[in-house]
């Protein structure tokens, strides 16, 4: 056989090889595959302190896969989904939150910053809990 037989019979084998492996992995038991969306607000944030008449306050958002969680100091608590809607060339990007079962919506502004372990959200700096 010529030199281009070999190398063709080899990148044949390579593919056949290639796909035994990542076909049990593209394919899952049931036939579907799950899709996570990470983004730079994926993860738990927690922001908190002591207002000037003594009340202390904290808030913990949760975002994961399109979804969020909102916990707060009071009995007010909350959960929906979020997506980016808006990017802008400070670094900021504008996250449009739907909760109250589809019923509410509400556009936030978050500031990141050279540290993807601190964002500002409305004036208050939110840090990553590791």
């Amino acid at each position: 056989m010529k030199r281009h037989h070999h190398i063709l019979v080899f990148v044949v084998t390579i593919l056949v090889v290639g796909g035994l492996f990542l076909w049990p992995k593209i394919h899952s038991e049931k036939g579907t595959i799950t899709l996570v969306v990470e983004d730079e607000l994926t993860g738990r944030w927690h922001a908190g302190g002591t207002s000037a008449d003594g009340f202390e306050w904290f808030m913990e958002y949760e975002f994961s896969n399109g979804s969020y969680n909102l916990k707060t100091g009071t009995d007010y608590k909350e959960e929906g989904t979020y997506r980016i809607t808006q990017r802008y060339l400070d670094g900021s990007i504008e996250v449009e939150k739907t909760f109250d079962n589809n019923q509410k919506t509400y556009v936030m502004v978050i500031r990141t910053t050279d540290n993807p372990d601190i964002l500002f959200l409305e004036g208050v700096q939110l840090n990553r809990i590791k």
